[in-house]
């Protein structure tokens, strides 16, 4: 079958869930993943034998399975790493952060280490960029562990993963803690959207309405002991309430903006 008659079922039955320019894309991530091809071919006409297997992709992606789901596969900041339900997929917002802390930071040898590190993307990309530092991740999902180590198995890096609960246990001493914790109030869960509660790990997502900031309070007690830099991606709606309690705790603190304009990273040197 041609490439452009499957390229028009996908873009007709997704945008039935998404807006076209998202189906289109949906069906271009199917394309280079099975037939390792781009637009080109389907402009000139190629055809595929992968039928069946572009159809069952398609009705994954009608159940609004995420297509990393479906690959196992996300881009992160030049890699291409292994995810799946067990882990979030990586966001474009959080490769803002880390190369935020790579400009901070060109050729660090220091140690580092990723809070609730998921599937490993910040300290795999990192050990590429710092080949001299000693780079950790932990978290408190063995299954997400598993993910993790398995990214720096396949991008052949050294990295430390470990098993820790960080609102009850202590760290070791790091140079530099980065952090993409958990920021979602329960209630905001109306908000999002139904692929991401469906299938995405919601013990990396929420956090308890009476008390949304309790993972920055907790790192950032625990760094203050050791006098740690720390870098976190936050939730736009408690910005003004982590702002007010690290002016009450005395830190020094940078915000930065993110792709859509909003003070989403956060730096704080102690």
């Amino acid at each position: 079958m041609q490439l452009g008659l499957i390229k028009a079922l996908y873009t007709d039955q997704l945008s039935k869930v998404y807006n076209y320019g998202e189906a289109e894309n949906l069906f271009y991530i199917t394309l280079q993943w099975l037939d390792k091809k781009s637009k080109t071919a389907v402009i000139l006409g190629q055809e595929t034998l992968l039928v069946e297997t572009y159809q069952m992709v398609l009705e994954e992606l009608l159940l609004g399975k995420p297509i990393q789901y479906v690959t196992r596969e996300a881009p992160f900041y030049g890699l291409n790493l292994y995810v799946d339900e067990r882990v979030l997929i990586p966001r474009p917002e959080t490769e803002q952060l880390v190369h935020w802390l790579i400009q901070d930071n060109p050729k660090f040898k220091g140690t580092v280490l990723d809070i609730g590190t998921g599937s490993g993307c910040i300290p795999v990309v990192l050990s590429k960029h710092w080949p001299e530092a000693l780079l950790s991740g932990c978290d408190i999902s063995t299954d997400a562990l598993a993910v993790a180590e398995k990214n720096a198995k396949d991008q052949e890096v050294d990295v430390t993963f470990i098993q820790k609960d960080i609102l009850t246990q202590e760290l070791d001493e790091y140079d530099i803690i980065i952090s993409n914790p958990p920021y979602i109030g329960r209630s905001e869960k109306h908000n999002m959207h139904q692929n991401v509660l469906k299938n995405e790990p919601h013990l990396a997502l929420f956090v308890p309405d009476s008390d949304p900031l309790i993972f920055y309070k907790r790192i950032l007690q625990l760094a203050k002991k050791q006098e740690t830099t720390c870098y976190f991606e936050t939730s736009e709606s408690y910005i003004d309430k982590l702002d007010s309690w690290l002016k009450d705790e005395g830190f020094s603190y940078t915000w930065r903006l993110d792709f859509q304009e909003k003070n989403r990273m956060l730096k704080v040197s102690l």
